[in-house]
């Protein structure tokens, strides 16, 4: 708890917020790759005839975190892989995931509490690299951008056309769109 109270990341754990799944759904089939690019103008996605505005800056400020704080660029996996396995392995496996058997107790512990909490996933028995990369700057203090890991993250679906796939932070989502556009949602919805 004491790394997740570092990183300021205790809220996304105690005080998960309601979710509206559909509300969230219709955001995400929104999401285009233009939502990415550098402008204030283009980050912004559109429900319901409503606009919303999507950007790390607009995470971090409704989640109340510094928009001051850079992500490590931690772009050798090798580090996270060393660091997390506790030196067992030493590179990244080609595959894609790496075996959560083979990582450390303190990193097995912020890897669950991150697949249940900041990035659903469907591998049980592997971590994926952006995970990874979460919980190493997690365990290790380093600085973390959490904004900016949320909307990488979530631009992630503007490129995919599956039907059906867990969507990461979707109370935290549903915050950001129910702040902005506090009447979007439709009578009756649950």
């Amino acid at each position: 708890m004491e790394f997740i109270e570092s990183a300021g990341l205790m809220k996304t754990v105690t005080k998960i917020g309601r979710c509206y799944e559909k509300l969230v759904r219709e955001y995400i089939v929104n999401i285009t790759d233009e939502c990415s690019e550098g402008s204030d103008e283009f980050k912004k996605v559109y429900v319901r005839g409503k606009c919303i505005k999507f950007s790390p800056t607009t995470i971090n400020e409704y989640q109340g975190r510094n928009n001051e704080a850079e992500t490590e660029e931690v772009d050798l996996l090798k580090k996270v892989t060393e660091e997390i396995t506790g030196g067992q392995i030493m590179h990244w496996p080609k595959k894609g995931l790496l075996s959560t058997w083979s990582l450390s107790v303190k990193y097995a512990i912020l890897k669950r509490i991150g697949a249940a909490n900041w990035a659903p996933t469907t591998h049980e028995s592997g971590i994926t690299p952006m995970l990874a990369k979460l919980i190493y700057l997690i365990g290790t203090k380093g600085n973390l951008n959490f904004g900016e890991y949320v909307f990488n993250l979530t631009m992630k679906y503007a490129d995919s056309f599956a039907v059906k796939f867990p969507i990461a932070f979707p109370s935290l989502i549903t915050d950001v769109i129910l702040s902005q556009q506090p009447d979007i949602l439709h009578s009756g919805e649950i």
